[in-house]
Order: structure tokens, then C-alpha cells, then sequence
């Protein structure tokens, strides 16, 4: 593949935010999908990836300054959970790392491990809101959190890049630990491959959009070469711009371990 699959982890975490689909005329009957089908079928497709990627972090400011960052995504199905680690690999004094280890039921844990000597810890949920690197991308950005949340329904269709998209609306409940009250995904109704996604906040502040761009098809799946994020109304926006990898790459269950990846302490859950 001459493209990144990652996006399929920050698609799919992300963000993640671009997911890996099985390909089809449409993936669902001509009436609207129920909601919790819809979501178990994204849910499925994107946990069920091997992905070794590579690519860049770009992040552009009020006064088009950019700084650029290299990226490394990992993600590997294991016995007890998907896990995804995302590093930010240069320059040496930007070296971030966060590990998602998403079991099939319940929250998942985060790693954080800052700068080349940092110490991993879990992050708490209530800290998922920290942005990575001064980028618009946060720790939640990266998880696929909010498909879990109890309210969600499919409201309608919307064209999106000109394709038909299922709209996904999913609604926070109170007491939630989350930087937004809601998100309205677009998928592909083909693909399942989210294509604009848009995250309303909790408290004061603008919409913050999600657009996956350059989805083009690999074998049996569907991915997206671009990710990009950006507050609407505010100068400045964050690219995720993937340059290689596969989805059939290996990758060794010992490099998204968080006890060898990172260090850390499996007990700390």
C-alpha cells in the first residue's frame, strides 16, 4: 500500500478518524441502519486491523507558522484488546507517546509518555482533553470514546465529498467525562469510512471539524491518506498526512504493549 492505513486508528481514533471497511455497493438495506448495528459494524472494522503507518503531524497557526512533526501509529489486535500506540518520533525534543488499549467492553486505558525520558502514566479520563503537541488533535481525538456513549441515533443522509453518508448523532450523558456533549459522524454509507466529523463542546467555544480526505481503495478496504482538523471560525488548522504503510504489516505484540512499549506498569490500570 502506498498510502498509511492509520488513519483506519485515528479515523478510527481519531481520530485515529479514517476507518479500514469492507468494500460494497452500500453496506446496509436502503432504510437507515438502527444505530447500535451501524456502530458495531465501524467498531468491528476498525478494531479488527494489523496497522504499521507513518506520516506527519502538521500543525499550522493563527499566522500560517507551521511546525512538523514525524509520526509512527501502531495498532494490533491482542487476546484482551485492540491497542493502539501513536508517537510522534521527531524532532527528539517533541517525542510523545500515547498508548489506547480499547477492550470490546467499557473505557479504554491511556498511556502518556512525554519527551525521550519521560516516565509512561495513565492518563485519566478527565485529561483526554489535553491537546497533543499545541495541535487542535486531543488525547480523545484518538478514541473511539463516543461511539460508546448511551444516546445515539441515525438521523439521516448527507452527501459528503460527494458521497452518501449515514449521519450518526451521538450524545454525551451528564456526568460523562468528555470534552464534548456531542458528535455528528458522517460514513460513507459504502465504506463505513467516516468522512466529516464534528464534535460540539461541552462548555463555551466552536464546533471542532474532522475531514478525511484522499480515501481511495487498497485490497479489500478503504483508507484515507489525509486527516485534517480544525476549529470552525479560528485561524489555523492540524494535518495528519500519512506517506506509508500497510494494514498487513507486521507488527509484534511486545511494540503496543504498554509493560514493553512504554515501560509501564500493566497494574495501573
Amino acid at each position: 500500500m502506498k498510502s498509511a492505513a492509520a488513519p483506519n486508528l485515528i479515523g478510527r481514533r481519531l481520530f485515529v478518524m479514517a476507518a479500514a471497511a469492507i468494500v460494497r455497493s452500500r453496506a446496509f438495506p436502503l432504510d437507515l441502519p438502527p444505530a447500535a448495528e451501524l456502530i458495531h459494524r465501524i467498531l468491528e472494522l476498525r478494531r479488527g486491523s494489523t496497522v504499521r503507518a507513518r506520516g506527519r503531524l502538521v500543525v499550522t497557526g493563527a499566522r500560517n507558522q507551521q511546525r512538523v512533526f514525524q509520526l509512527l501509529v501502531l495498532q494490533k489486535p491482542l487476546a484482551r484488546s485492540t491497542n493502539l500506540l501513536w508517537s510522534v518520533t521527531d524532532p527528539p525534543e517533541a517525542r510523545t507517546r500515547i498508548l489506547v488499549e480499547s477492550p470490546p467492553e467499557g473505557r479504554p486505558t491511556v498511556w502518556m509518555v512525554s519527551g525521550a525520558h519521560g516516565a509512561a502514566a495513565v492518563l485519566p479520563a478527565e485529561r483526554w482533553a489535553t491537546a497533543i503537541l499545541g495541535s487542535h488533535l486531543t488525547v480523545e481525538d484518538l478514541i473511539d470514546d463516543y461511539l460508546t456513549w448511551s444516546t445515539q441515533s441515525v438521523t439521516g443522509e448527507e452527501a459528503v465529498f460527494q458521497k452518501m453518508c449515514y449521519v450518526l448523532r451521538s450524545q454525551a450523558a451528564e456526568g460523562r467525562a468528555s470534552a464534548y456533549r456531542s458528535v455528528t459522524t458522517c460514513v460513507d454509507e459504502a465504506t463505513l469510512v467516516p468522512l466529516r466529523i464534528v464534535k460540539e463542546p461541552r462548555g463555551p467555544g466552536a464546533p471542532k471539524e474532522i475531514l478525511c480526505r484522499g480515501v481511495r481503495q487498497s485490497g479489500e478496504h478503504w483508507i484515507a491518506s489525509t486527516v485534517e482538523v480544525r476549529i470552525r471560525g479560528a485561524a489555523g488548522s492540524t494535518r495528519i498526512v500519512f506517506t506509508g504503510g500497510s494494514e498487513r504489516a507486521r507488527v509484534q505484540e511486545r511494540e503496543v504493549d504498554p509493560k514493553f512499549a512504554l515501560g509501564a506498569d500493566p497494574d495501573s490500570r
